[in-house]
């Protein structure tokens, strides 16, 4: 399959069933494609920037974006890397992610529909690989890094973001809250848990760091689709509530008017393939 591409959007029949998370995850994203895509690029592309600086392309990378969704850190890797190829399993979410390259003039992407646990891609084509806040979607994250690793060549880094619980958290908590807001969501790991799902892949870390920042409930809610009133909301209100005297979910939530706030953090590591 060649890599040098204009802008295109490439469908993959899946065929294998789907006995796990992966059913849910389409429907979520199919159901919000449309907040989630406004979201993501508005929103995730100051994160993005801080993903490509930490894991420095110089050029003439191959890259691949697994779980892209509307493209959004596709777009900030694509002017650093000779071509990247973004990875989403819910088409109506990924078909948002041509036109956002195409606007940004970004001719050497391309998207696939694909299954990021079974990628359609050989052994090693890929000096870069990249995934965004989606391992906690993952209902088994050792396969699908497996596979991220698999189609990287030894020597070439693997940069991923995602969601994390500060050490000391209740896990159970956490997973509570998120659940209720998002069926999809599986688990949220704390930096030593990606430390070592990466080093059992064979990845030697290079980098991490954390980052925060402030995040309003109502707009948390409306991205996944619900508004005040849905019994979704109500219940992930109550839950986050149950943790403003006493926090040990890891989200710090605190009152701002009649809408709650809380604390998202995030784990940006690069690793290099050995």
């Amino acid at each position: 399959m060649p890599l040098g591409f204009p802008v295109a959007l490439l469908c993959y029949t899946v065929r294998m069933a789907e006995p796990d998370n992966r059913r849910l995850v389409r429907e979520r994203f199919t159901r919000t494609a449309e907040q989630f895509a406004t979201f993501s690029l508005a929103t995730r592309a100051a994160e993005a920037a801080h993903l490509v600086e930490l894991a420095a392309p110089r050029g003439a990378e191959r890259a691949m974006d697994l779980a892209c969704g509307p493209g959004t850190f596709t777009r900030e890797f694509a002017p650093r890397v000779r071509s990247i190829c973004g990875v989403d399993i819910t088409a109506a979410l990924l078909a948002h992610a041509p036109a956002a390259s195409a606007k940004a003039g970004l001719p050497n992407t391309r998207f696939v529909c694909g299954d990021g646990a079974a990628l359609p891609f050989g052994d090693g084509v890929f000096d870069l690989g990249v995934c965004a806040y989606a391992v906690h979607h993952f209902s088994a994250p050792e396969k699908c890094l497996a596979e991220l690793t698999r189609v990287v060549r030894r020597g070439g880094r693997i940069a991923l973001v995602d969601v994390a619980m500060p050490e000391g958290s209740d896990a159970d908590a956490a997973n509570a809250i998120e659940r209720a807001r998002d069926a999809s969501h599986c688990s949220t790991f704390t930096r030593a848990q990606f430390e070592s799902l990466l080093g059992e892949r064979g990845l030697r870390l290079l980098r991490c760091e954390f980052g925060s920042r402030p995040r309003s409930f109502d707009e948390w809610m409306q991205i996944a689709g619900w508004k005040p009133g849905d019994p979704a909301y109500a219940a992930t209100r109550r839950l986050m509530e149950q943790h403003l005297e006493r926090d040990s979910s890891g989200f710090a939530p605190r009152r701002d008017g009649p809408d709650l706030s809380w604390i998202q953090t995030s784990l940006f590591l690069v690793a290099e393939r050995l």
